[in-house]
């Protein structure tokens, strides 16, 4: 077997990674701390302009884990601890102590004192309890999935609960750092779950959700009475900011002549061949690799994707250095497993990703597939085409993977929509290719997305790999933990249930009159240290 390289319990990202340019990936564990330093004095007051990428279509946390959702909501929603993106390491927040039973399978919190909702209410164990008992009855995707084994909440008094599951659990507490099981006001739900997409919910965050227009704008406004930030935050009290503004603008060039322009002060999701026009010249880029399930392409196991040797052809026929070459910046780079390498737990198969075009047309050949006078193969009088599903807009990386694939003989189509109608055409199956990462430092993400009694969104077929999911999720130390996720990886590719491309980055550019914005250990908006020099 080759040798592969394993890094159990690797730092997230290295202090200073990010100052004014972006740093290659290789070069760091992560990124994405201060944009702009200080700056002087941090001052009060303002509102912070964003061109943000898309118009989310929810905001619910517990029912969307949407990048362009959650960078709104993390400021609104707080959450039982955080997670330090230098270390890994799960701090206080709402709670202020935390511990776990020698099995794994229970967790005890300590709620900080003095900590109440924007709509004035407590937060106490009774609402924390609320929020969990509400979120498991939600289809087991996302969020809800991080509850999966649940057996309640106990509440022993008005601060202190605990949590109880089948088995143990390893990546609760660092799923408690996450924006999706942030704590919400019990308030939140006598709505409907369409009210709650709509921004009706009420959380005990820094900011609360002033008003949210559909294909406009979502708006933030500070909260005053806010005192409870986590231990990470570098000043206590109120946020900084007067206002916090999120312009949808799908359009990549739109955003950036927004910013250079200066109608906005963050543009969201550059492209990369945007990057250097913002490193200087009064701007600079935050940037960070993004730990958890790299961007790939999810194959629906049913239609055509439901023969093995298709599935290994798509993971054979992409070349991912050429790809990230040729579309990307050195913020990203080739994908060298399932996971990305900022994961704890991480272990290298470059070797399973080799590039080898002759093998995947051998593996086509196999299944029946005939090249046909176009260049595209066929069986039976029809042709090897496949419907990619794409949530607006379409990342740079889309045309480039069909180029690619087209030189196997597969044609794939490109289908870019809404992203509430992605959403729905997924849970559907109207689709044989999406293209879902999973930003989240806990290799837990396999089981978000991989596990058949989950919501299993590919049609998989019950194997051996849900076993080695139960046995990550419920191992109880390092050696354990690390075989089972080696084995869920190896059992993921030697099946080409998936075919990932490259290891992805959030990268926006930022004026550099915005001081102390920052990106969480999820790689999600921080918005409350930012102010505006």
């Amino acid at each position: 077997m080759p040798t592969r390289t394993i890094r159990p319990r690797r730092r997230l990202r290295r202090a200073g990674a990010l100052l004014a340019v972006v740093l290659p990936v290789a070069a760091c564990s992560g990124g994405g701390g201060d944009a702009g330093g200080t700056g002087g004095a941090p001052r009060d007051g303002g509102t912070l302009l964003v061109g943000a990428e898309a118009d989310p279509g929810c905001l619910d946390p517990q029912q969307t884990g949407q990048i362009s959702a959650i960078d709104v909501t993390r400021s609104v929603v707080d959450s039982l601890t955080a997670q330090d993106p230098e270390s890994g390491k799960i701090v206080p927040w709402l709670a202020k102590s935390f511990t776990t039973s020698a099995d794994g399978s229970a967790f005890t919190f300590v709620l900080r004192d003095g900590v109440t909702f924007s709509d004035g209410k407590r937060v106490d164990a009774a609402a924390v309890k609320a929020t969990f008992d509400n979120l498991v009855k939600l289809p087991a995707n996302g969020a809800p999935s991080y509850l999966i084994g649940y057996r309640g909440t106990t509440v022993t008094d008005a601060h202190t609960l605990t949590v109880r599951f089948a088995t143990a659990n390893a990546q609760f507490l660092q799923a408690t750092s996450t924006v999706g099981l942030g704590i919400l006001s019990p308030a939140s739900f006598t709505a409907s779950a369409a009210d709650r997409c709509r921004g009706k919910f009420i959380g005990s965050g820094p900011y609360v959700l002033d008003h949210y227009t559909t294909n406009q704008e979502a708006v933030l406004r500070k909260r005053a009475d806010y005192a409870w930030p986590p231990s990470l935050a570098t000043h206590k009290g109120a946020a900084r900011l007067d206002e916090v503004k999120f312009t949808f603008i799908p359009e990549a060039g739109a955003r950036t002549g927004a910013l250079s322009s200066g109608q906005v002060d963050v543009a969201k999701a550059l492209q990369p061949t945007d990057e250097a026009q913002f490193k200087g010249n009064g701007f600079r880029v935050l940037s960070a690799p993004g730990p958890g399930l790299v961007p790939p392409l999810s194959l629906n196991h049913r239609g055509i994707l439901a023969d093995r040797k298709v599935r290994e052809a798509l993971l054979k026929g992409i070349d991912r250095q050429g790809l990230v070459d040729s579309v990307f910046s050195d913020s990203y780079k080739p994908a060298t497993s399932v996971l990305s390498s900022t994961t704890p737990y991480y272990e290298d198969f470059s070797d399973e990703l080799r590039y080898d075009p002759k093998g995947a047309e051998a593996l086509l050949d196999g299944a029946g597939w005939r090249e046909g006078k176009d260049g595209i193969r066929e069986k039976d009088g029809r042709p090897l085409a496949l419907t990619w599903l794409i949530p607006a807009p379409m990342p740079p990386a889309n045309e480039a993977v069909q180029q690619q694939l087209r030189k196997i003989g597969v044609d794939v189509k490109l289908k870019a929509v809404a992203p509430a109608v992605y959403v729905e055409q997924q849970q559907k199956g109207n689709f044989d290719l999406t293209a879902v990462g999973v930003t989240r430092a806990d290799p837990d993400v396999l089981r978000n997305i991989f596990y058949t009694k989950s919501a299993n969104l590919w049609h998989l077929p019950p194997s051996k790999l849900d076993t080695y999911l139960e046995q990550e999720v419920a191992a109880t130390d390092t050696k354990t933990r690390q075989r089972a996720v080696s084995n869920a990886v190896r059992w993921i590719l030697d099946h080409a249930d998936t075919v990932p491309l490259y290891e992805g980055a959030q990268v926006h550019g930022v004026s550099d009159k915005v001081k102390g914005l920052r990106l969480d250990a999820s790689n999600r908006f921080d918005l409350y240290d930012a102010w505006l020099g």
